[in-house]
């Protein structure tokens, strides 16, 4: 799922588990800016964890420019968005 911020891949998978990749581009910016960008994407994942309960597979989350000067909350809800699309698509529309 795009989003200005984020792109969201989730391929299903048997494991009973989520396993997360994170992927930043040297686009993003120098190596100070990328690890800062994925600091965020951790935290966004730690705090959203009851929100990934269900999703069994690989979930992978591509940086996109301005990640790093995006305000919290804005990351929050495009998280948020895109997770939820996410698992409409896995899940269905009916379970949601």
């Amino acid at each position: 799922m795009t989003g200005r911020l984020l792109v969201l891949f989730f391929a299903k998978g048997g494991e009973g588990v989520c396993r997360l990749g994170i992927t930043v581009t040297r686009r993003i910016g120098n190596a100070v800016v990328r690890n800062r960008a994925r600091r965020r994407i951790r935290e966004l994942v730690r705090g959203n964890g009851a929100a990934m309960v269900g999703l069994e597979g690989d979930l992978v989350i591509n940086a996109r420019r301005g990640i790093v000067e995006a305000a919290w909350q804005e990351l929050e809800e495009e998280f948020a968005r895109c997770l939820g699309l996410v698992q409409r698509r896995v899940f269905g529309d009916a379970s949601r």
